[in-house]
């Protein structure tokens, strides 16, 4: 006997063809209960033009099943946001806090003073535009309509393997996210010991509290903005608690007591697992086709130093615009392709709170050093200046080196990558080197007099 669900969607397809005013509706019959498939499918198998009706109206039968069925449940949906219905590229905008200033009833000229807003922006793309191909024959349609369990089979594979396709790849590239954002150094990162015991599970524990409150708190520490290079003033960020997402490598969680670390959180274990996503890993693959034609799935990144992130969901900046299918009957082999395409934009967020847990930190080469000003410096005896210098890319984890020429006359002390001390020693000039990668200089002169 026809499921109930099959039996109203395949009619759904003849009831479409009779508005249509198609040639399917005048040979095949309204399916009962009773129907036998045998005698229901014989009109679509002998006529190429109904079967070629039939398959092209199924595309509504599969959309419909992949909400029925059981696919991958993608945890990381929640971090998705709304639809971009038109376009191909999102602008997000951030407005600092403004910066109050002390009341003076004096302070006539403040009366017709302009004060602009400290706006920022950063513009998030549609780059992730993928189908997802099926193939089906003339001979894998007879064979589905040998039982009507056989063609709710049939339509079910179809569903399972378009979908799960395109919802595992959601998955994949969610994590990929934050592997890509702690590989180029443009989120902030939280160094810690690998959770393999009570007492490193502790540590990560506390670590983890003391994000979690101070998230909530207007700071500048925790978003990307000033660590690559974002103009203007450092901008403060706060997240309310519920929106506080922890996504933890599932060996770390397995750990660590769910319990204890709800009460860190100072949240009911119900409420906390809400926030808690875990994920197998974060390492980031592709496939890649061989010689012989075969496609292969190849890991590109390792990204087993990764432990977790702790993040604002609005962090995620996850858009679709469609996700829609399409077929195409193909004469020379009587074959019909049906393809999901599946149109999104993956990118992360400068102006939100996210810290990466790591066991070590990335390492992003500089291609440049250079001191921001590079005008002769005149000290005096004992008189101190401090000088900094821009690497490339701004957010590089090159160590820098200063050197000076000539030590008895000017002292350098490095106070760290980016910024050093030069003093006057006695009276001579020195030229003060700033080295990064080995061979990449820059330098500046200094008299002392």
């Amino acid at each position: 006997m026809i499921k109930e669900g099959l039996r109203t969607a395949l009619n759904n397809i003849r009831e479409t063809s009779i508005v249509d005013n198609t040639l399917y509706a005048r040979y095949v019959e309204e399916i009962t209960p009773n129907t036998n498939i045998g005698e229901w499918s014989a009109p679509i198998l002998e006529n190429q033009t109904i079967l070629n009706d039939f398959c092209n109206r199924l595309i509504q039968r599969i959309v419909k099943t992949q909400i029925e069925i059981r696919l991958f449940n993608n945890p990381l949906q929640v971090l998705e946001g709304d639809e971009m219905i038109l376009g191909a590229i999102g602008q997000e905008i951030f407005i600092n806090p403004v910066v109050g200033r002390r009341f003076n009833v004096d302070d006539m000229a403040g009366l017709l003073a302009k004060y602009e807003a400290d706006v920022k922006v950063q513009y998030h793309h549609l780059n992730s535009d993928i189908q997802y191909p099926v193939t089906v024959t003339r001979a894998k349609i007879k064979d589905a309509f040998t039982s009507w369990d056989s063609l709710d089979r049939f339509i079910e594979g179809i569903t399972t393997a378009l979908y799960n396709g395109a919802y595992i790849d959601r998955y994949e590239m969610t994590k990929d996210l934050i592997a890509s954002a702690y590989e180029g150094n443009n989120v902030q990162i939280e160094t810690i010991t690998a959770v393999s015991s009570e007492a490193t599970g502790k540590a990560f524990v506390e670590k983890a509290r003391a994000l979690f409150l101070n998230f909530q708190t207007p700071m500048s520490d925790f978003n990307a903005w000033g660590k690559v290079g974002g103009y203007g003033r450092e901008i403060l960020t706060y997240t309310p608690k519920e929106d506080i997402v922890i996504i933890l490598r599932n060996d770390v969680l397995a750990s660590i007591d769910v319990n204890v670390l709800a009460s860190a959180f100072n949240m009911n274990k119900a409420d906390f697992l809400g926030n808690v996503i875990g994920v197998n890993n974060f390492d980031v693959y592709e496939y890649q086709k061989q010689s012989d034609g075969s496609t292969i799935r190849v890991k590109t990144y390792d990204g087993s130093a990764i432990v977790g992130m702790i993040a604002d969901k609005r962090w995620f900046r996850i858009w679709s615009q469609e996700l829609v299918m399409d077929e195409f009957y193909n004469a020379n082999s009587r074959t019909w392709n049906y393809y999901l395409n599946d149109v999104r934009g993956y990118s992360y967020s400068l102006f939100a709170n996210a810290v990466v847990f790591a066991t070590s930190m990335p390492t992003v080469t500089a291609t440049k050093v250079e001191f921001t000003d590079d005008s002769a410096i005149t000290l005096g005896v004992g008189e101190k200046v401090i000088r900094t210098v821009a690497l490339t890319p701004f957010n590089s984890t090159s160590t820098v080196t200063f050197t000076s020429s000539a030590s008895s006359k000017v002292k350098v002390t490095k106070i760290d990558d980016r910024h050093v001390e030069i003093e006057g020693v006695a009276e001579g000039t020195a030229t003060i080197t700033a080295t990064a990668e080995t061979t990449l200089t820059d330098t500046l002169s200094v008299t002392c007099a």
